[in-house]
């Protein structure tokens, strides 16, 4: 600065010169504070994309030859792909809690399912929880979330009562992609706390208020989180009639290749609005200030395409929570392909260092020097740890330990990918140390279904 702002011969050999000093002085003054001001604005844009349901074998970056998804494909082959990622859950409900307070779901009460219809109807995110969209409000960050929310029915748990500015889409599981009833015949689509009227199919609306959004806060550091419906049943495409209506739940059965075509769809619908937020954040000349993280809340059910993966939705194996994940930022992130073993709560930590706000202390760990090393970067060493509906899982490193009821299965992910060879035994060394690690996480993040009531 004192090199740039010499002060010229003029002002040091005139009568003025103590005036063009004070005049240069509050030049520099409010060169500072437009510079600071101008820091805020440039503060880098976050958005936040999760697939439902979206299995690991299912983008043709992860090798997929029957869907059409160029726009994924472009961000995973000019970012970070990963490999070795994996949602918090096994189901919805647990990892959006994870994703979003950067800890265990087991801490905001968040372990299992919220289903539209009764005793968890009544049950949300532990508001005690700091939510991402809390701490970049804190930052000066306007946040919002378009699509599913599925963390509370109640006002109370409401995404406008947790941390976000602006919320259109739906609290439940699931809806009509184009009727927007739940399964349990309740309509069930919102703009912040009430129910709009709002015609056409879910995922396009998703991505229209995605738009809106990103144009409306175009000068302003912005959080975006965009959680689709896709390809969560319904199978359901664009020109697919609704067939939920108030109190009529209706379950589809129509021919396997009706549904396959519909899937296909689901998928390529989404990845066409992905496109329409990276075509507008190119007009708005804001996509080298905007990164874009891309993931999955937990494997493909049956349906589905897990690749080489065993297990689906709602298993502990890897088919139900290794899932596809990409970061994109435009001259910042390198293509690069990583293996760290990493979560949906990693997000949290991750981001807030990013943006350069204070770091509390969460479960999950920040692995930003991955997203920007230009060389291979490992994280230090922890166990990963899963529970639902009774079965248990940790994994270190190459080593992985299930157990389901009075089974106990040890696979080596290096070498069994597909988890077929069981190697534990009573006096594996492995096993008995990952048996002994489970249990010190149990018995510090508590006992399970603890659900937050109001």
């Amino acid at each position: 600065m004192k090199d740039f702002f010499t002060y010229p011969e003029f002002v040091r050999k005139t009568t003025f010169r103590k005036y063009g000093f004070i005049l240069l002085n509050l030049f520099i003054a409010f060169l500072q504070i437009g510079c600071k001001n101008e820091g805020k604005i440039t503060s880098p844009n976050i958005i936040l994309i999760m697939a439902d349901d979206l299995g690991y074998g299912e983008l043709g970056c992860y090798g997929n030859m029957e869907i059409n998804t160029p726009n994924l494909d472009y961000l995973a082959n000019n970012g970070a792909k990963f490999t070795d990622f994996h949602s918090n859950g096994s189901v919805c409900t647990p990892t959006r809690a994870a994703l979003l307070t950067g800890n265990y779901q087991q801490r905001s009460g968040m372990e299992g399912i919220i289903y539209v219809s009764g005793p968890t109807r009544e049950v949300g995110l532990n508001p005690n929880q700091h939510t991402i969209a809390d701490f970049l409000k804190s930052e000066g960050y306007v946040t919002g979330v378009m699509g599913k929310w599925h963390l509370g029915y109640n006002e109370k748990f409401n995404p406008t009562n947790l941390g976000f500015d602006e919320f259109y889409g739906y609290l439940s599981g699931n809806v009509d992609y184009h009727s927007h009833f739940d399964n349990s015949g309740i309509y069930d689509w919102w703009h912040n706390l009430d129910t709009l009227n709002e015609e056409g199919y879910s995922t396009d609306l998703i991505s229209k208020h995605s738009v809106e959004f990103i144009e409306k806060n175009k000068d302003k550091p912005f959080f975006l989180y965009v959680p689709h419906e896709a390809p969560h049943v319904p199978f359901q495409g664009r020109t697919d009639k609704a067939y939920r209506f108030s109190n009529n739940e209706f379950t589809y059965h129509g021919p396997v290749e009706d549904k396959k075509r519909a899937y296909r769809e689901m998928v390529e619908a989404m990845d066409d609005g992905i496109g329409m937020i990276f075509k507008k954040l190119r007009k708005l000349e804001i996509e080298d200030n905007t990164l874009v993280f891309f993931l999955s809340d937990n494997g493909a059910e049956k349906f589905g395409n897990n690749g080489v993966l065993k297990g689906t939705k709602g298993s502990l194996l890897e088919g139900g929570h290794r899932v596809p994940a990409i970061a994109y930022w435009k001259n910042k992130i390198s293509p690069k392909i990583t293996n760290e073993v990493l979560m949906s709560m990693d997000l949290l930590p991750t981001i807030l260092s990013i943006v350069k706000a204070p770091l509390a202390k969460f479960d999950g760990v920040n692995f930003s020097e991955i997203l920007f090393s230009e060389t291979e970067v490992h994280l230090e060493d922890r166990p990963v740890f899963w529970r639902y509906k009774g079965s248990k899982a940790v994994r270190h490193k190459d080593w992985k330990l299930i157990i389901k009821e009075k089974d106990t299965v040890l696979y080596n992910l290096s070498a069994d990918l597909k988890e077929s060879k069981n190697l534990y035994s009573h006096n594996n060394p492995v096993a008995m140390k990952l048996i002994q690690s489970l249990k010190d996480w149990e018995n510090e993040i508590g006992p399970e279904d603890k659900m937050i009531t109001l």
